[in-house]
């Protein structure tokens, strides 16, 4: 904040207090009046940007207070409905009027925390984020999907965008905009990346953004941790010797088809970028929020001599590896057997 706003701001807040240190000397007791339940539990209360002191009022109303005439007219004496600022507010049992315009006058805004993970679009995305900040899902989507995305920090493009976000948990105010989450989601993977993770991703001769689409394959690939580093393993060793990727998940991921327990022949033909049987190389984005043991799975891959994976037939999630075709082809055909003797034929 600049000097000059934080001293207009503590110099308006003193103003304020000391008009209601003066209201309250003349015995008007309505500042005073308890008007959150004391049932132990806080209120919460958001007040939208722009938003009007009615609409502060419904929000308090949804709040559940007990004396919303009292508020109403202690907030007109304090002159709160010209100085509305907007956010999500905590409100604890038992506050008076007093208190609560206090909280409110200061802008004192209780933090939000969004958990970011197990996400495959940026569609997905943006509706989770609409359910936690202020901000719709489709001015979110916006900015995710403009060219502003692209930072020079990071280098990512827009069909890059979801590898901006490291899956965790932070703490951010109701109020962001979606230009500022983006910028705080660069300073959250810059800090991920810095160090370790980027020299291990030169060593491998990727960028951070073709580790993270390259673990989005590997999520979608094994339930089985142990199996990770084995899994990333293959594809790399694809990937130096020119093979396709030839990954199942991204068809499905093309296909939109998320539900899907089986791909079969016909699907493999489905021309999509993201099809990775049609296209050689890593498809142009990830195929869904890897989580970060995936992304040390590829940093950290196994060496091995490995060209071929399959599902074993025994709904353990594990898989069995193969150096050759032929091997490999014998492990596919135990385990579409196993499929079709179980009934699942999509």
């Amino acid at each position: 904040m600049r000097g000059s706003s934080r001293k207009t701001l503590i110099w308006s807040s003193a103003l304020f207090v000391a008009g209601l240190l003066g209201l309250i000397l003349l015995a008007w007791p309505g500042f005073l009046r308890t008007n959150t339940p004391s049932d132990g539990q806080p209120r919460f209360v958001t007040i939208a940007t722009g938003a009007s002191f009615q609409e502060v009022m419904d929000s308090m109303s949804v709040g559940r207070l007990t004396h919303p005439s009292s508020f109403s007219t202690c907030a007109h004496w304090t002159g709160y409905p010209s100085q509305i600022k907007p956010g999500k507010y905590r409100l604890e049992p038992g506050w008076s009027n007093l208190r609560i315009l206090l909280q409110l006058f200061r802008g004192d805004q209780e933090p939000v925390r969004l958990t970011i993970n197990n996400l495959r679009t940026l569609e997905e995305l943006a509706g989770k984020l609409s359910r936690r900040i202020e901000p719709d899902s489709l001015t979110l989507l916006s900015s995710l999907r403009s060219p502003v995305l692209v930072d020079p920090g990071i280098n990512l493009e827009a069909d890059s965008a979801l590898c901006l976000f490291i899956p965790n948990t932070y703490e951010v105010w109701w109020t962001i905009t979606p230009d500022e989450l983006i910028r705080r989601m660069g300073q959250e993977n810059r800090k991920f990346w810095e160090g370790p993770r980027t020299e291990k991703a030169n060593t491998l001769g990727m960028t951070p953004a073709q580790v993270y689409i390259l673990a989005s394959i590997v999520e979608k690939e094994t339930l089985v941790q142990s199996e990770k580093p084995d899994i990333a393993g293959v594809y790399l060793n694809r990937l130096r010797t020119g093979m396709p990727l030839q990954a199942d998940p991204t068809v499905v991921f093309a296909l939109r088809a998320f539900q899907r327990e089986r791909i079969l022949f016909e699907d493999l033909s489905y021309d999509s970028p993201y099809n990775t049987y049609l296209y050689p190389g890593l498809p142009p984005g990830p195929i869904c929020m890897p989580e970060i043991s995936s992304i040390d799975a590829v940093l950290n891959s196994s060496e091995h001599e490995y060209l071929f994976f399959c599902a074993k037939p025994d709904n353990s999630g594990a898989h069995v590896f193969a150096t050759t075709l032929r091997e490999h082809a014998r492990n596919a055909q135990r385990f579409r057997a196993w499929l079709n003797s179980r009934g699942i034929m999509r």
